[in-house]
Protein backbone atom coordinates (compact mmCIF):
# COMPACT_ATOMS: atom_id res chain seq x y z
CA UNK A 1 0.00 0.00 0.00
CA UNK A 2 1.50 3.29 -1.17
CA UNK A 3 0.58 6.27 0.96
CA UNK A 4 0.46 9.91 -0.04
CA UNK A 5 3.63 11.96 -0.06
CA UNK A 6 2.70 13.82 3.11
CA UNK A 7 1.89 11.04 5.58
CA UNK A 8 4.18 11.40 8.59
CA UNK A 9 4.94 9.61 11.82
CA UNK A 10 5.35 12.64 14.03
CA UNK A 11 7.05 10.55 16.66
CA UNK A 12 7.22 7.05 18.09
CA UNK A 13 7.97 6.16 21.71
CA UNK A 14 8.27 3.21 24.02
CA UNK A 15 7.80 3.06 27.77
CA UNK A 16 9.42 0.23 29.69
CA UNK A 17 9.01 -0.51 33.40
CA UNK A 18 12.15 -0.10 35.53
CA UNK A 19 12.27 -3.74 36.65
CA UNK A 20 13.50 -6.76 34.72
CA UNK A 21 14.32 -10.45 35.03
CA UNK A 22 17.68 -11.65 33.76
CA UNK A 23 18.16 -14.86 31.88
CA UNK A 24 20.51 -16.07 34.66
CA UNK A 25 17.78 -15.54 37.27
CA UNK A 26 15.26 -17.33 35.08
CA UNK A 27 17.51 -20.39 34.81
CA UNK A 28 18.36 -20.32 38.53
CA UNK A 29 14.67 -20.23 39.52
CA UNK A 30 13.64 -22.93 37.08
CA UNK A 31 11.61 -20.64 34.82
CA UNK A 32 13.84 -21.34 31.84
CA UNK A 33 15.81 -24.45 30.87
CA UNK A 34 19.52 -23.81 30.37
CA UNK A 35 19.24 -25.43 26.93
CA UNK A 36 16.86 -22.63 25.85
CA UNK A 37 19.14 -19.70 26.71
CA UNK A 38 20.88 -19.52 23.35
CA UNK A 39 17.65 -20.02 21.40
CA UNK A 40 15.90 -17.13 23.18
CA UNK A 41 18.96 -14.91 22.80
CA UNK A 42 18.12 -12.18 25.34
CA UNK A 43 19.95 -10.86 28.39
CA UNK A 44 16.76 -9.90 30.22
CA UNK A 45 13.03 -9.30 29.94
CA UNK A 46 11.31 -6.10 31.05
CA UNK A 47 8.89 -6.78 33.91
CA UNK A 48 6.14 -4.56 35.29
CA UNK A 49 5.63 -4.86 39.04
CA UNK A 50 2.61 -2.53 39.13
CA UNK A 51 1.55 -1.09 35.77
CA UNK A 52 -1.08 -2.82 33.66
CA UNK A 53 -0.81 -3.02 29.89
CA UNK A 54 -3.20 -0.10 29.23
CA UNK A 55 -1.44 2.05 31.84
CA UNK A 56 1.91 1.48 30.13
CA UNK A 57 0.26 2.32 26.78
CA UNK A 58 -0.89 5.61 28.31
CA UNK A 59 2.62 6.39 29.59
CA UNK A 60 4.08 5.76 26.13
CA UNK A 61 1.38 7.90 24.52
CA UNK A 62 1.95 10.75 26.96
CA UNK A 63 5.64 10.63 26.15
CA UNK A 64 4.81 10.78 22.43
CA UNK A 65 2.49 13.78 22.83
CA UNK A 66 5.04 15.57 24.98
CA UNK A 67 7.91 14.85 22.61
CA UNK A 68 5.82 16.08 19.68
CA UNK A 69 4.49 19.09 21.63
CA UNK A 70 1.10 17.94 20.41
CA UNK A 71 -2.21 19.11 21.90
CA UNK A 72 -4.33 16.02 22.72
CA UNK A 73 -7.41 17.82 21.39
CA UNK A 74 -5.87 17.51 17.91
CA UNK A 75 -6.02 13.69 18.08
CA UNK A 76 -9.13 12.39 16.33
CA UNK A 77 -8.42 8.66 16.43
CA UNK A 78 -7.01 6.35 19.12
CA UNK A 79 -6.20 2.73 18.26
CA UNK A 80 -5.02 0.38 21.01
CA UNK A 81 -3.61 -3.08 20.35
CA UNK A 82 -2.57 -5.92 22.67
CA UNK A 83 -2.36 -9.70 22.96
CA UNK A 84 -2.89 -10.49 26.66
CA UNK A 85 -5.15 -9.60 29.60
CA UNK A 86 -5.62 -5.84 29.99
CA UNK A 87 -6.57 -5.75 33.66
CA UNK A 88 -10.36 -6.06 33.42
CA UNK A 89 -12.83 -8.42 31.77
CA UNK A 90 -15.37 -7.28 29.15
CA UNK A 91 -13.83 -3.82 29.02
CA UNK A 92 -12.48 -1.41 26.42
CA UNK A 93 -8.80 -0.46 26.80
CA UNK A 94 -8.86 1.97 23.82
CA UNK A 95 -11.47 4.11 25.55
CA UNK A 96 -9.39 4.10 28.74
CA UNK A 97 -6.36 5.29 26.79
CA UNK A 98 -8.37 8.04 25.08
CA UNK A 99 -9.90 9.19 28.36
CA UNK A 100 -6.59 9.23 30.24
CA UNK A 101 -4.91 11.25 27.50
CA UNK A 102 -7.56 13.94 27.37
CA UNK A 103 -8.94 12.89 23.99
CA UNK A 104 -12.42 11.68 25.08
CA UNK A 105 -14.05 12.73 21.80
CA UNK A 106 -11.59 10.84 19.60
CA UNK A 107 -12.86 7.73 17.89
CA UNK A 108 -11.34 4.89 19.92
CA UNK A 109 -11.29 1.20 19.14
CA UNK A 110 -9.08 -1.90 19.17
CA UNK A 111 -7.05 -3.44 16.37
CA UNK A 112 -6.08 -7.01 17.14
CA UNK A 113 -4.02 -9.27 14.93
CA UNK A 114 -1.73 -11.07 17.34
CA UNK A 115 1.76 -9.63 17.67
CA UNK A 116 1.38 -7.90 14.31
CA UNK A 117 -1.21 -5.56 15.84
CA UNK A 118 1.13 -2.55 15.92
CA UNK A 119 1.75 -2.69 12.19
CA UNK A 120 -1.90 -3.37 11.38
CA UNK A 121 -3.06 -0.50 13.61
CA UNK A 122 -0.69 1.86 11.83
CA UNK A 123 -2.06 0.71 8.49
CA UNK A 124 -5.65 1.19 9.67
CA UNK A 125 -4.80 4.66 11.00
CA UNK A 126 -3.23 5.60 7.67
CA UNK A 127 -6.40 4.56 5.84
CA UNK A 128 -8.53 6.62 8.25
CA UNK A 129 -6.41 9.69 7.62
CA UNK A 130 -6.61 9.19 3.86
CA UNK A 131 -10.39 8.89 3.99
CA UNK A 132 -11.04 11.67 6.52
CA UNK A 133 -8.45 14.47 6.72
CA UNK A 134 -10.58 16.07 9.43
CA UNK A 135 -9.31 13.50 11.93
CA UNK A 136 -6.19 15.62 12.36
CA UNK A 137 -3.96 12.95 13.87
CA UNK A 138 -4.13 9.31 14.89
CA UNK A 139 -2.52 7.86 18.00
CA UNK A 140 -1.58 4.19 17.89
CA UNK A 141 -0.77 2.56 21.24
CA UNK A 142 0.08 -0.87 22.59
CA UNK A 143 0.60 -2.26 26.05
CA UNK A 144 0.97 -5.70 27.61
CA UNK A 145 1.91 -7.21 30.96
CA UNK A 146 2.70 -10.94 30.93
CA UNK A 147 2.24 -12.14 34.49
CA UNK A 148 1.70 -15.56 36.09
CA UNK A 149 -0.31 -17.54 36.82
CA UNK A 150 -1.98 -17.05 33.45
CA UNK A 151 1.24 -16.38 31.55
CA UNK A 152 4.75 -17.79 31.94
CA UNK A 153 6.85 -15.24 30.09
CA UNK A 154 9.93 -17.48 29.75
CA UNK A 155 8.21 -20.71 28.83
CA UNK A 156 4.87 -20.23 27.08
CA UNK A 157 6.23 -20.36 23.52
CA UNK A 158 9.13 -21.75 21.54
CA UNK A 159 12.25 -19.62 21.13
CA UNK A 160 11.23 -16.34 22.73
CA UNK A 161 10.55 -14.60 26.04
CA UNK A 162 7.89 -11.95 26.59
CA UNK A 163 8.65 -8.53 28.07
CA UNK A 164 6.25 -5.95 29.48
CA UNK A 165 5.93 -2.43 28.12
CA UNK A 166 3.98 0.19 26.26
CA UNK A 167 4.58 1.91 22.93
CA UNK A 168 2.97 4.62 20.84
CA UNK A 169 3.15 6.42 17.52
CA UNK A 170 1.51 9.66 16.38
CA UNK A 171 0.48 9.72 12.71
CA UNK A 172 -0.61 12.82 10.79
CA UNK A 173 -0.40 14.66 7.49
CA UNK A 174 2.84 16.60 7.31
CA UNK A 175 2.64 20.31 8.06
CA UNK A 176 6.21 21.38 7.42
CA UNK A 177 7.29 20.87 11.02
CA UNK A 178 9.89 18.22 11.97
CA UNK A 179 8.77 14.58 11.99
CA UNK A 180 10.53 11.36 12.91
CA UNK A 181 9.52 9.53 9.75
CA UNK A 182 7.70 9.72 6.46
CA UNK A 183 5.50 6.63 6.22
CA UNK A 184 6.05 5.73 2.58
CA UNK A 185 4.37 2.34 2.28
CA UNK A 186 3.16 -0.65 4.27
CA UNK A 187 2.46 -4.10 2.85
CA UNK A 188 0.76 -7.01 4.60
CA UNK A 189 0.04 -10.64 3.70
CA UNK A 190 -1.98 -13.34 5.44
CA UNK A 191 -1.91 -17.13 5.59
CA UNK A 192 -5.21 -17.64 7.40
CA UNK A 193 -5.11 -21.43 7.41
CA UNK A 194 -2.23 -21.25 9.88
CA UNK A 195 -4.69 -20.22 12.60
CA UNK A 196 -4.91 -23.96 13.22
CA UNK A 197 -1.43 -23.84 14.77
CA UNK A 198 -2.77 -22.17 17.92
CA UNK A 199 -5.64 -24.57 18.53
CA UNK A 200 -4.58 -27.89 16.98
CA UNK A 201 -5.64 -30.82 19.15
CA UNK A 202 -7.89 -28.69 21.37
CA UNK A 203 -11.66 -28.45 21.27
CA UNK A 204 -13.31 -25.05 21.48
CA UNK A 205 -13.54 -24.24 25.17
CA UNK A 206 -16.30 -22.55 27.21
CA UNK A 207 -13.98 -20.37 29.33
CA UNK A 208 -10.39 -19.03 29.26
CA UNK A 209 -7.57 -21.32 30.44
CA UNK A 210 -9.74 -24.41 29.98
CA UNK A 211 -7.02 -26.57 28.43
CA UNK A 212 -4.15 -25.59 30.74
CA UNK A 213 -3.47 -23.46 33.80
CA UNK A 214 -1.55 -20.87 31.75
CA UNK A 215 -1.35 -19.71 28.13
CA UNK A 216 0.56 -22.63 26.63
CA UNK A 217 1.32 -21.95 22.98
CA UNK A 218 3.72 -24.87 22.74
CA UNK A 219 1.08 -27.57 23.14
CA UNK A 220 -1.07 -26.80 20.05
CA UNK A 221 2.02 -25.91 18.00
CA UNK A 222 3.60 -29.26 18.82
CA UNK A 223 0.37 -31.03 17.91
CA UNK A 224 0.18 -29.13 14.62
CA UNK A 225 3.78 -29.89 13.68
CA UNK A 226 3.35 -33.56 14.51
CA UNK A 227 0.44 -33.62 12.07
CA UNK A 228 1.80 -31.41 9.28
CA UNK A 229 5.57 -31.40 9.79
CA UNK A 230 7.90 -28.63 10.91
CA UNK A 231 8.76 -27.55 7.39
CA UNK A 232 5.31 -26.36 6.35
CA UNK A 233 5.21 -23.31 8.58
CA UNK A 234 8.77 -22.33 7.68
CA UNK A 235 8.04 -22.53 3.97
CA UNK A 236 4.89 -20.41 4.26
CA UNK A 237 6.54 -17.90 6.59
CA UNK A 238 9.56 -17.31 4.37
CA UNK A 239 7.30 -16.89 1.33
CA UNK A 240 5.14 -14.34 3.13
CA UNK A 241 8.08 -12.42 4.60
CA UNK A 242 9.66 -12.12 1.19
CA UNK A 243 6.34 -11.01 -0.29
CA UNK A 244 5.69 -8.18 2.19
CA UNK A 245 9.26 -6.91 1.98
CA UNK A 246 9.29 -6.91 -1.82
CA UNK A 247 5.76 -5.47 -2.02
CA UNK A 248 6.51 -2.66 0.44
CA UNK A 249 9.66 -1.67 -1.45
CA UNK A 250 7.83 -1.82 -4.78
CA UNK A 251 4.94 0.24 -3.39
CA UNK A 252 7.48 2.81 -2.19
CA UNK A 253 8.73 3.04 -5.80
CA UNK A 254 12.16 1.82 -4.80
CA UNK A 255 14.36 -0.98 -6.08
CA UNK A 256 15.50 -3.81 -3.82
CA UNK A 257 19.12 -2.73 -4.14
CA UNK A 258 18.45 1.00 -3.63
CA UNK A 259 21.42 2.30 -1.60
CA UNK A 260 19.10 4.53 0.42
CA UNK A 261 17.70 1.43 2.19
CA UNK A 262 20.10 1.33 5.14
CA UNK A 263 18.47 -0.87 7.79
CA UNK A 264 15.79 -3.44 8.41
CA UNK A 265 14.45 -3.77 11.96
CA UNK A 266 13.50 -7.33 12.89
CA UNK A 267 10.77 -8.42 15.31
CA UNK A 268 11.97 -8.93 18.89
CA UNK A 269 11.89 -12.71 18.65
CA UNK A 270 14.52 -15.16 19.81
CA UNK A 271 17.70 -15.75 17.85
CA UNK A 272 16.54 -19.25 16.95
CA UNK A 273 13.44 -17.92 15.20
CA UNK A 274 15.18 -14.98 13.54
CA UNK A 275 18.11 -17.06 12.31
CA UNK A 276 15.88 -19.87 11.10
CA UNK A 277 13.04 -17.98 9.42
CA UNK A 278 13.74 -14.27 8.92
CA UNK A 279 17.44 -14.02 8.15
CA UNK A 280 17.65 -16.48 5.23
CA UNK A 281 15.00 -14.67 3.20
CA UNK A 282 16.04 -11.16 4.21
CA UNK A 283 19.74 -11.76 3.60
CA UNK A 284 18.90 -13.07 0.17
CA UNK A 285 16.56 -10.19 -0.69
CA UNK A 286 18.25 -7.14 0.85
CA UNK A 287 21.71 -5.75 1.47
CA UNK A 288 20.45 -3.54 4.30
CA UNK A 289 21.86 -4.10 7.77
CA UNK A 290 19.59 -6.22 9.97
CA UNK A 291 18.88 -4.86 13.46
CA UNK A 292 17.76 -6.67 16.62
CA UNK A 293 16.55 -4.43 19.42
CA UNK A 294 15.14 -7.03 21.81
CA UNK A 295 18.16 -8.15 23.86
CA UNK A 296 17.10 -6.14 26.91
CA UNK A 297 13.33 -6.26 26.46
CA UNK A 298 12.36 -9.57 24.93
CA UNK A 299 9.30 -9.82 22.72
CA UNK A 300 6.92 -6.92 23.45
CA UNK A 301 4.02 -8.46 21.57
CA UNK A 302 2.29 -5.74 19.52
CA UNK A 303 4.84 -3.29 20.88
CA UNK A 304 7.74 -4.67 18.82
CA UNK A 305 6.80 -2.73 15.70
CA UNK A 306 6.21 0.66 17.34
CA UNK A 307 9.19 0.37 19.70
CA UNK A 308 11.43 -0.51 16.76
CA UNK A 309 10.43 2.75 15.09
CA UNK A 310 11.62 4.60 18.19
CA UNK A 311 14.86 2.62 18.51
CA UNK A 312 15.68 3.10 14.84
CA UNK A 313 15.45 6.84 15.37
CA UNK A 314 17.47 6.84 18.59
CA UNK A 315 20.18 4.23 18.06
CA UNK A 316 21.33 4.10 14.44
CA UNK A 317 22.93 6.78 12.25
CA UNK A 318 20.45 7.98 9.67
CA UNK A 319 20.49 11.05 7.45
CA UNK A 320 17.61 12.85 5.70
CA UNK A 321 16.53 10.75 2.75
CA UNK A 322 17.71 7.46 4.27
CA UNK A 323 15.22 4.59 4.29
CA UNK A 324 14.57 1.77 6.76
CA UNK A 325 12.21 -1.20 6.80
CA UNK A 326 10.35 -2.41 9.87
CA UNK A 327 9.16 -6.01 9.61
CA UNK A 328 6.52 -7.61 11.82
CA UNK A 329 4.52 -10.82 12.09
CA UNK A 330 1.72 -12.14 14.24
CA UNK A 331 -0.08 -15.41 14.81
CA UNK A 332 -1.85 -16.84 13.10
CA UNK A 333 -0.67 -15.44 10.72
CA UNK A 334 -0.19 -12.06 9.10
CA UNK A 335 3.13 -10.41 8.23
CA UNK A 336 3.81 -6.75 7.50
CA UNK A 337 6.65 -4.59 6.23
CA UNK A 338 6.72 -0.80 6.47
CA UNK A 339 9.02 1.48 4.51
CA UNK A 340 9.88 4.64 6.44
CA UNK A 341 12.15 7.47 5.41
CA UNK A 342 13.91 10.22 7.32
CA UNK A 343 12.20 13.38 6.01
CA UNK A 344 14.28 15.86 4.11
CA UNK A 345 14.94 19.03 6.08
CA UNK A 346 12.91 22.06 5.06
CA UNK A 347 14.90 24.83 3.47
Amino acid sequence: MKFGDDLRIKTATSWLPPDHETVEDAVATGKLAASEVERIGVAQLSVSSRWSGPEMAVEAARAALTRANWDPSRVGLVLQTWIYHQGHDMWSPPHFVASQLGTPDALAYAVQQGCNGGAQALQVAAMHLAADPGIGAALITSGDRFLPPGFERWNCDYGLGFGDGGSAALLHHGDGEPDDWALVSLASATAADLELMLRHGDEFSPTPLWHSSYIDLKRPKKSYMNAYGKERFGEIATTMIRKVVVDSIHDARLEIDDPRIKYIALPRLGDYLLDGIYLPVLSDALKAEQLRFGAKTGHLGCGDFLSNLADLRDHVPLEPGDVALVVSGGAAWTWSSAVVQVPERSE
